[in-house]
């Protein structure tokens, strides 16, 4: 789990994934703003999403998997990439822009 950049303390999952979906949230612990850093938002953005597309084109064209399973496949790993990517996160006391 994520753990701030300016006092170590650790977060729990909750406040982790409303950082992942606000973009920053303020350490519990030390009230400083912390911002996930690039490198962890782009390697779990390619984690999730290069597996799906694979899945998904391999389920459709090989497969021929209707619209109906797809549609239910999708829900399911969105959901389960959403559970997963607090543990992916580090954190950062500065906003990167690139």
């Amino acid at each position: 789990m994520a753990q701030c950049q300016n006092c170590g303390f650790q977060w729990d999952w909750k406040n982790t994934f409303k950082l992942s979906l606000k973009g920053k949230q303020k350490c519990r612990n030390c009230h400083t703003l912390q911002y996930a850093t690039y490198q962890s938002n782009f390697w779990s953005s390619m984690l999730f999403l290069i597996p799906f597309v694979l899945v998904f084109n391999y389920l459709l064209i090989y497969m021929e998997v209707g619209w109906p399973l797809l549609i239910l496949f999708s829900i399911v790993y969105t959901l389960i990439a959403h559970l997963l990517i607090p543990f992916l996160l580090k954190l950062s006391n500065t906003k990167h822009r690139f």
